[in-house]
């Protein structure tokens, strides 16, 4: 069994080096009533390797063949020092506690006689951001939300209870691009392990003797606002930020920089860079949507014209299916909920059943019908049961909801009465079979309500409301004892148990809904970044959808992601409850900012895989799949009916 050689302890930190790596296995606060780790081992994860501890890492360099050797096992290891060696090169890792901060650098001498280049640093920083079970999540793991903006880099962890302390690091020395993710995989926890995060710096060639040097300092923060307080004293940061991070029509940036000697330079496509003293450099990046209207009649035109499956000979007569945008095709992947014709490509109905509502057209109109068609024949039973697909009778929670706002929408675009009653007999089904202690996405509990009454279905209403506050009994009964969805804990279970509680507070006007909603609305919002990158502003931490949806099945960190607008639906809500205006300002900018999967054309695209790079695969580009991102328009589509200032731009 492995002795902890080294520790490193004040009042403010808990540390322990690994003595056969000099990686560091423990972060913890000694105040922290949790005791959590902050970091991935071993002795507590199960799954991770030693070899991809915090503090290790590996260098591409030309001596060794262009190889990536990692440096693993140290040739000196003395109190908070470690030293390690690659051929010619050395590599000291030294590390110092002052007071409530923890200094670590890493030092890349050339101990040769001749130049070494080093093209290339991956320094890991396994936080532990992974999904065991929500009580687990709660109190003892994080959400790492990272920022590699070259000179100007960190990461603010929070814990995913969003209890306080929180765990930053911000670069003071050395360049960091972008970052990677290792060890992502089934057999590694699939999506309920985010891997290890891997921070990517700039290397140079050394002449002998010559050194480089990369290094940050960490502390205790109690959320964004205090970990942007603290950071602003930290020699090196410098805080970049605009005013909003997609551009509508002519619109232009309001940036801020906290460098009064900062220059801000043209835009180069969605980078703006902002050159700062010592020839240190950082960025920020915008979007642009030139009428964010036109972007959705687009959208819908494009899923009428060449996403619905027209023969008439085919048992899919009517569905929608993926689309692969290199091909030039549609896609069916039988036996896959991710990519069949059921399931998440429900939202292009509701898509178009909700422009047909606002933009009544005939084109439209038919494909609506046809779709509806097709699947309350084809993926439902006479009695409401949602099944996965026409050769696929399995039956899944999260498909009822949104066969059931297919349904509304339906009957809102139309008037027909009809409509309504699909919608109510399907969600009769869905507490029928025990949805109650399911977190379903989106389901429509006060627009159904209202609906029912709005047609003089009174007795439908009355038991709509009656499933509906059961369910959020459920919830409160629930708290943060969620059991497992289909992964252990993540945005999208917080994110519903949310909007029910509210939804049920507005239903009812009974306060203990409200108040059952206020903590999970914090461990929602820890999920959220505040980076300064359209892709990450705002929105939720998700890492698996690119292997279920996406065309080429690769894990990693997906930014945007069209499911992060349920974050910013649930900041409707609660500005829809207590006016405060914050969250219908950050609600909005949720929405908005997932706008960039759509092209001008009406093309789409789910998956964007943000990292440099997941498990040695080049990534930092969109997936070809149009598949379920169309459910971010729904939402846009869906706020837009609460805030008349979004609207506007409809």
């Amino acid at each position: 069994m492995r002795t902890e050689l080294h520790k490193l302890t004040n009042a403010f930190w808990d540390a322990a080096v690994d003595p056969h790596t000099g990686a560091l296995t423990r972060l913890t606060h000694p105040a922290d009533p949790h005791r959590m780790n902050w970091l991935c081992s071993p002795a507590e994860n199960l799954w991770f390797p030693g070899s991809n501890g915090w503090g290790l890492g590996y260098v591409t360099m030309p001596s060794i063949g262009g190889a990536a050797p990692r440096w693993q096992s140290p040739v000196k290891l003395t109190g908070a020092g470690v030293r390690y060696r690659l051929g010619q090169l050395e590599i000291a890792v030294n590390r110092r506690l002052r007071g409530e901060r923890f200094e670590e650098e890493y030092v890349f001498r050339n101990a040769g006689k001749t130049e070494q280049p080093v093209w290339g640093i991956a320094l890991f920083t396994p936080f532990n951001d992974n999904y065991p079970n929500a009580p687990t999540c709660v109190t003892r793991r994080c959400n790492a939300h990272v920022w590699c903006g070259g000179n100007v880099a960190y990461v603010c962890a929070l814990r995913m209870g969003a209890t306080a302390p929180h765990l930053g690091l911000v670069l003071t020395d050395g360049f960091i691009g972008g970052y990677s993710i290792e060890g992502r995989g089934l057999l590694t926890g699939g999506g309920n392990n985010r891997g290890t995060m891997v921070l990517n710096a700039r290397g140079r060639t050394l002449a002998p003797g010559e050194s480089c040097r990369i290094a940050w300092t960490m502390f205790w923060h109690t959320g964004w606002d205090d970990f942007f307080r603290q950071a602003r004293s930290i020699p090196g940061f410098v805080d970049v930020r605009a005013e909003r991070y997609t551009l509508i029509g002519k619109e232009r940036p309001q940036i801020t920089v906290s460098d009064p000697e900062a220059t801000i330079e043209k835009p180069d496509g969605d980078t703006i860079r902002v050159r700062l003293a010592n020839d240190r450099e950082t960025w920020l990046r915008v979007q642009r949507i030139k009428d964010v209207d036109e972007l959705v009649h687009r959208r819908v035109a494009f899923i009428r014209d060449r996403q619905q499956v027209l023969d008439r000979r085919s048992p899919l007569y009517g569905a929608f299916l993926t689309f692969d945008n290199e091909l030039g095709v549609m896609v069916l992947k039988p036996g896959s909920s991710g990519q069949s014709e059921g399931a998440e490509r429900i939202g292009m109905g509701v898509l178009l059943a909700q422009s047909l509502r606002r933009w009544p057209d005939r084109k439209t109109e038919v494909a609506a019908r046809l779709y509806q068609h097709f699947v309350r024949r084809k993926l439902q039973r006479p009695d409401g049961t949602v099944v996965a697909g026409v050769r696929d009778a399995t039956e899944r929670f999260y498909n009822y909801p949104w066969v059931a706002q297919l349904h509304l929408e339906m009957h809102r675009a139309t008037g027909e009465k009809r409509f309504l009653v699909d919608c109510c007999e399907t969600l009769r089904a869905y507490y029928a079979h025990g949805g109650a202690k399911f977190y379903a996405i989106n389901i429509p509990m006060l627009d159904a309500v209202h609906a029912c009454e709005a047609a003089g279905l009174m007795k439908e209403a009355s038991r709509l409301r009656r499933d509906f506050l059961a369910h959020g009994d459920q919830v409160l009964a629930y708290g943060f004892n969620i059991p497992p969805h289909e992964v252990n804990y993540e945005q999208t279970i917080i994110g519903p148990a949310v909007a029910i509680a509210l939804e049920c507070y507005l239903l009812s006007g009974e306060e203990r809904y409200r108040k059952a909603a206020m903590p999970l609305l914090a461990a929602l919002e820890a999920f959220n970044g505040r980076q300064p990158d359209h892709h990450l502003h705002e929105i939720a931490i998700r890492h698996w959808d690119g292997f279920w949806f996406g065309g080429h099945e690769m894990w990693g960190d997906t930014f945007p992601h069209y499911w992060s607008a349920l974050t910013g639906w649930a900041f409707f809500l609660y500005w829809k409850v207590t006016g405060d205006e914050a969250y219908r300002r950050r609600g909005r900018e949720i929405l908005l900012n997932n706008l960039s999967a759509f092209s001008a054309d009406g093309s789409a695209r789910s998956v964007y895989i943000y990292p440099d790079s997941v498990n040695g695969n080049p990534m930092r580009r969109w997936d070809p799949l149009a598949n379920d991102q169309d459910w971010a328009l729904v939402f846009l589509l869906q706020a837009a009916a609460l805030d008349p200032e979004l609207a506007k731009g409809l």
